[in-house]
């Protein structure tokens, strides 16, 4: 990846989104599966996906990247929560 180069945040799903925005926020692989209702080979996958996107190594190098492109931990859609969230509290 050049540097300089921050358009390969729009490749991530929304999903991808909310992953690298906890791992931003250190969380661990289990909490973000707690957090998202989903298995924790799914976010294992969801995280491998996140690092091809960004054409970066490791889960480190990918929050780095996050952080040095101004890329927030609070994205507006991540804050909005899951749909499953939503219907949990009847919003």
């Amino acid at each position: 990846m050049l540097e300089g180069d921050y358009d390969c945040f729009e490749r991530l799903s929304r999903r991808e989104r909310q992953v690298l925005s906890s791992l931003m926020r250190a969380q661990s692989v289990r909490e973000i599966s707690r957090e998202a209702y989903v298995s924790v080979p799914t976010v294992r996958s969801q995280i491998r996906s996140i690092l091809v996107k960004l054409e970066v190594r490791s889960q480190l190098a990918a929050v780095v990247l996050a952080y040095r492109s101004g890329w927030s931990a609070a994205e507006p859609d991540v804050e909005a929560g899951t749909e499953r969230e939503k219907l949990a509290v009847g919003a």
